[in-house]
């Protein structure tokens, strides 16, 4: 067939993510590398991305990462025929691939960023686009033109690829999508991805084990058997959940993190790594290390007190210390094997399984 993928990986936009303006131009971002690249529900998306193309028969994938965030990224070694390369500019590193390509036979090919995720038949799209005759063919959704393009190869090496999918553009026609989309290029897009996909609105499932309906759990992880989980939620590979927290309503904990004491976790998603304090309250947050992204106010918080909030880097033990509480750590799914103790104070008591449907 001759088709092959390019998934271009993005730098991160720093005014999509800055902080408050009174901040001034040295504005932080939540993120050092794009969203596509963060783990969300045990996974990156630009993983999810390539994998799509993989299970549609792509011949060859490569990803495309500009240099300056190439220590952010990594393509899973679990893909056949997948080739991560590091480019200093990338207009010219695709109009490179589509040259190579095409020597190597492969006529097509499919040309998308690594934060748009589509549940479309791909196969459809390309022979689409083959059946049209057109130099390149863009997709579009309800919401307006994609990022997702199936170029001719060698046409390509004839002028710059961002002219030649302009040219299309103006003059082709575009394949309509009407299964899922999402463009996840800030923290808004990836709330709405974590609650597609934990109420089960598209076809991806989180990593893991669903021990409950709407509750997923992943390897290693750790629940206190007073924690309380409330469907839909998410605990990542190796997280550590203590006892009287609550984590609900689509919120995300993924792997390495730490929820101490008390703390309640709504409409939320704590990125890897991440350890919170005691006795907090996280809602409507993305929050990665020190910082956290409130999506009610549009504002980064950046938390100096380590006993609030931290990168797991330094051991639970320490935090413990800092925090006064000292609690033995309980195996994964204590809670649904052991008989329960004393209810957790009013606010966390919603029942008398730890874990809810």
């Amino acid at each position: 067939m001759g088709l092959g993928a390019i998934v271009v990986v993005e730098a991160a936009e720093p005014d999509i993510f800055s902080s408050s303006s009174s901040q001034g131009a040295g504005q932080e971002s939540l993120l050092a590398e794009p969203f596509a690249c963060v783990d969300v529900m045990g996974r990156p998306m630009m993983d999810r991305t390539i994998e799509r193309f993989v299970r549609a028969g792509v011949e060859a994938v490569s990803v495309l990462v500009p240099a300056q965030i190439a220590c952010a990224v990594h393509a899973s070694p679990a893909f056949k025929n997948v080739e991560l390369q590091v480019v200093a500019e990338l207009n010219s590193a695709v109009a490179q691939k589509c040259k190579e390509y095409s020597q190597a036979g492969i006529e097509h090919s499919f040309v998308v960023p690594a934060s748009l995720y589509t549940e479309t038949d791909l196969l459809d799209f390309f022979y689409f686009h083959r059946e049209a005759k057109q130099a390149a063919t863009r997709a579009f959704d309800a919401g307006g033109s994609l990022d997702l393009w199936v170029i001719d190869c060698a046409k390509a090496q004839q002028c710059e690829p961002d002219i030649l999918l302009q040219q299309a553009q103006n003059s082709g026609s575009s394949y309509f999508i009407r299964e899922y989309v999402n463009r996840v290029t800030d923290a808004r897009d990836l709330r709405r991805y974590v609650s597609d996909v934990l109420r089960g609105r598209c076809a991806i499932r989180p990593s893991g084990v669903e021990i409950k309906p709407g509750i997923w759990v992943d390897e290693g992880a750790e629940l206190h058997r007073r924690a309380r989980i409330v469907a839909p939620a998410y605990i990542g590979r190796g997280a550590e959940i203590k006892e009287d927290t609550l984590i609900t309503r689509c919120s995300t904990i993924e792997k390495g993190c730490y929820v101490d004491y008390g703390t309640v976790v709504e409409e939320s998603s704590i990125l890897a790594n991440t350890q919170i304090g005691i006795w907090l309250d996280v809602r409507h947050s993305v929050a990665k290390g020190n910082k956290l992204f409130n999506l009610e106010r549009n504002v980064i918080l950046e938390i100096s007190d380590a006993s609030i909030m931290r990168a797991t880097s330094v051991a639970p033990e320490e935090v413990r210390e800092i925090s006064g509480a000292s609690h033995e750590p309980q195996p994964m799914f204590a809670d649904l094997r052991q008989e329960q103790e004393a209810p957790a104070p009013e606010r966390w008591t919603l029942g008398a399984n730890p874990v809810e449907g």
